[in-house]
């Protein structure tokens, strides 16, 4: 098994962010959402975030 490696993330990480995200919109199994977002929407919901509630990626 290789080591998970959690980390804040960045706005480099918004396209995987926004299709991870909307893989769980399609499938309708992870969200009620049912528009699909853009990296730019991830990019400015990540950056609306407090210091208090981060993203973070792994």
């Amino acid at each position: 098994m290789s080591d998970c490696r959690v980390r804040l993330a960045t706005p480099a990480d918004a396209d995987a962010i926004a299709r991870i995200y909307n893989q769980g919109i399609e499938d309708r199994v992870a969200t009620l959402e049912t528009e699909l977002r853009t990296p730019e929407e991830r990019r400015e919901w990540m950056a609306s975030r407090s210091p208090r509630h981060p993203v973070i990626v792994a």
